[in-house]
């Protein structure tokens, strides 16, 4: 069987067939396909007929991926690929890796919802099943689809190394927060130690998307157009959002099938702060940790 190679070059959403679904009834055929960084894949099966809701599938490629640790996860070997399924979340969600010895593979998560619910009469297994079918196919294979990412791409991008755990506390003033990032996933997170993703402090993630669906006043941070988001609350905490575009691309070199009239990279970073002494203080604090952030790279 053909090496993965270098994983980090393979299309985050070139793992699964576009008509890996086609013969499960209880989805339509135009399904959503949508990279959201560079390591991770969306994909959303509208539920067939009327119904509102929709099964999303989404998988994490990764050098060092394990398998599941879930009471009811099952493993089977797929000659020299290695696939367990099991379930979370009481068994609303069905999940599945696929990896290579050398821990090369990808983890996938399956769940239904409709109105942001998890619908007790929709099985996610299913497409769980025909997506890491999907998957072992192309390992087995080997029909990589590779990108060739250019050098003003925040791929490669040493991003929770862009700023220290010193950097970060001073600009949000806060103390005693801990590293709980990802770098691999350039998910890069500086919190107190709560377990809650809304826990103060500071995060800073690279997201594919469109830029023109978030919101907040229009900004310029290090030369790139921001948008800055205040939703503090009155007299409460401070919250703000700020999303900087990188990198736009024209199209996307990869697999992604939406309606999106535009694909970016964005810098999304947000601040927590337990209470705010002024207004707009959060935001301050988020535009001091993106400056730091993208303070060694230059606009296009």
């Amino acid at each position: 069987m053909p090496p993965i190679g270098d994983i980090t070059t393979v299309d985050p959403c070139g793992f699964i067939a576009p008509d890996a679904f086609a013969d499960l009834k209880t989805v339509e055929t135009a399904i959503t396909v949508e990279p959201s960084n560079f390591v991770k894949c969306n994909l959303s099966l509208p539920l067939a007929g009327n119904d509102s809701g929709r099964i999303a599938v989404w998988t994490t490629l990764g050098a060092h991926t394990a398998d599941l640790a879930s009471s009811d996860a099952v493993s089977t070997v797929r000659g020299p690929i290695r696939v367990t399924t099991g379930t979370s979340r009481n068994g609303t969600r069905c999940d599945a890796t696929a990896r290579l010895d050398n821990g090369q593979g990808i983890l996938l998560h399956a769940e239904a919802e409709r109105y942001d619910k998890r619908p007790a009469d929709v099985d996610p297994c299913p497409a769980r099943d025909r997506a890491i079918e999907s998957i072992v196919t192309t390992m087995k294979n080997g029909m990589y689809t590779r990108i060739a990412y250019p050098s003003d791409s925040l791929h490669g991008y040493n991003l929770c190394g862009s700023i220290s755990l010193p950097e970060v506390e001073s600009a949000v003033n806060l103390t005693g927060l801990a590293d709980k990032s990802a770098p691999a996933e350039q998910d890069c997170q500086w919190r107190t130690d709560g377990a809650s993703d809304m826990s103060p402090g500071a995060m800073v993630s690279v997201m594919l998307d469109d830029p023109k669906i978030f919101l907040g006043e229009r900004s310029a941070i290090n030369g790139f157009p921001a948008r800055v988001w205040d939703i503090s609350q009155s007299g409460g905490p401070g919250r703000c959002v700020v999303t900087t575009t990188t990198k736009r691309w024209n199209p996307w070199p990869g697999q992604h099938h939406s309606n999106a009239t535009a694909f970016a990279e964005l810098l999304y970073t947000q601040v927590i702060l337990p209470d705010q002494t002024e207004p707009g203080q959060a935001c301050r604090a988020a535009t001091a940790v993106t400056t730091q952030v993208l303070s060694h790279r230059a606009p296009n």
